[in-house]
């Protein structure tokens, strides 16, 4: 990925990153922060992960939350 809009911290070192590639191209990946490994998701698998009944990020927000506006804007 070449540059991350946002992140979301999922568990002990696993965060969803949002990014794009240097084309334009949103991408969504989850990366261990403990073993550095990668792994590029879809879409649906991030928003499957993101929005859940304790977390900020709703399917009305969550063009907000991958481009950082609204609320989002204080997490970065």
């Amino acid at each position: 990925m070449d540059s991350y809009t946002n992140v979301y911290y999922i568990g002990n070192h696993i965060e969803l990153l949002v990014g794009e590639h240097e084309a334009g191209v949103r991408q969504f990946s989850i990366f261990n922060t403990d073993s550095g490994i990668e792994v590029e998701i879809s879409e649906n698998a991030a928003k499957a992960m993101c929005i859940t009944p304790d977390s900020t990020i709703t399917e009305d927000n969550w063009e907000d939350f991958c481009t950082v506006r609204g609320i989002f804007t204080e997490d970065n």
